[in-house]
Parts: structure tokens; sequence; C-alpha cells
């Protein structure tokens, strides 16, 4: 089963020191997630009123870039399209040593070290990155990546959640949730819920998904929807306490 890969785009470049924190990789317990499963509304006719998913956090912060920085990420992302790693991972370490504000060139070389199978460097830059933006989102679900791919099922879990606080409407994280409950953690319930927040989300964006959602579906035997419960009856796919 593919996992999602983290958006690569300019804005990425954007973020602020201001929204710094401390990241801790050790929790013991699963951090409940039903509370970000988006749900279909209703009008008083019981006609369904279109979901307006809320907008990525990280793509509202301004903030003002140096030249430089911006035409040696582009410089970067460019290197990267041509197979040039060295040249690439070179000219990333340069906007991070001379413009240390920025999260996105350190997400960008986690990438670089989940494509080469090195999870621990990935986890890394994608600590620093999210001490320097915590609305990073993308940081938030590489992070998530990295530490499943190191056997650490429950700090992802954690993690994933933590992308979700950020944005729930987050269509990835949500997806990378439903398949670290499905195959590592074995909670298919919670595995449902979220395959079917991603397809709501991307309006059945992927044939895959969509597969492994009948599939958990057909092992829970939960017909009900999670996120549309109707016009009159609420509490139609309740979710279990996590």
């Amino acid at each position: 089963m593919k996992f999602v890969k983290p958006m690569l785009i300019l804005a990425l470049l954007s973020g602020c020191a201001a929204q710094q924190t401390q990241i801790k990789t050790e929790p013991q317990t699963l951090t409940q997630t039903v509370q970000y499963l988006p749900k279909q509304g209703y009008d008083e006719k019981g006609q369904k009123i279109p979901y307006v998913p809320a907008e990525n956090p990280y793509l509202k912060q301004t903030g003002t870039i140096s030249k430089g920085s911006v035409l040696l990420f582009i410089e970067a992302k460019k290197a990267l399209a041509a197979d040039d790693e060295k040249t690439a991972v070179q000219k990333l370490k340069v906007i991070v040593e001379k413009d240390p504000s920025l999260a996105g060139p350190l997400v960008m070389l986690g990438d670089i070290s989940m494509t080469n199978d090195r999870p621990a460097e990935a986890e890394a830059y994608y600590q620093q990155a999210l001490g320097i933006n915590a609305q990073n989102v993308n940081a938030w679900l590489g992070l998530g990546e990295a530490q499943r791919h190191q056997g650490k099922f429950i700090v992802a879990q954690n993690t994933y959640a933590k992308a979700l606080q950020q944005w729930p409407d987050f269509p990835e994280a949500h997806l990378n949730l439903a398949v670290l409950y499905d195959l590592y953690l074995n909670i298919p319930q919670q595995a449902q819920a979220h395959y079917e927040a991603y397809l709501f989300l991307t309006n059945k964006k992927t044939h895959a998904a969509s597969d492994w959602y009948e599939e958990v579906q057909s092992r829970t035997g939960i017909s009900t929807s999670f996120i549309d419960a109707g016009p009159a009856n609420t509490g139609n796919g309740k979710l279990a306490a996590e």
C-alpha cells in the first residue's frame, strides 16, 4: 500500500519563527482523532449543504522571503527533478544556513532522506522544520511517515493527530492515519472512518483508497457512514471511543 508523500510547492518556503514548538516523540497512548472527521450537513429541507473544507493554515501565512532563498529553492527543485540530488541537497543546506527562519527547505531535505530510506535522518529534519513552524502540515505528514518506517506506530499516530489538529480537513493526513490504523495498529473501525474522510474530502480521488475502504468495511461490517449520518439519523456511524 503506497503512502502519500508530502507536497512540495514553492509556498512551503514561507514560515515564521513565531510558530516554534517542542516536538515530543515518546507517547505511550493513542490520541483520539474522531473529532477531526468532517461531517456532512443538511438544511431544514433535508438537502445536503455543500461541504467547504477548512483552508490549509500554512498556506495562509505571509512573510518576507529573500530573493536569494527563493531562487535557491527553485534551483534545488529543478536539480531534484533532473535526478541531481547532490546539488539539490547542497542548495537546500545553503538556504538553511543563511535563512534559519524557513521550514520548507528542511521539509524537502526530510523528503529526500525518506526517498533514500534514511527515516531517522528524515525525522530529525522534520522535527527541525516543526521547531520553526508548527503549522507546516507537510512536516507533520512527513514526520509521521518517518516514524512509521522506524516502527514507532503509536508515535506516528500521535503525529498524524497533530497534523489534523492543525488542519482537520487535511486529506493526506486522514489517509495515512487510516493506513496506520489498518495495517499497523489493527484498529479497522477507525481506519474505515479516516478512509471515508479522505474519500469525502477528495471526492473519491483515488481508486486505490476506495478499494482499501471497501476492504476494511468488509471486515468491520459497518455499513453506515461516519461522515454522512443523513438529515434525520444523526447518530448513524458514530465512532466508538478511541
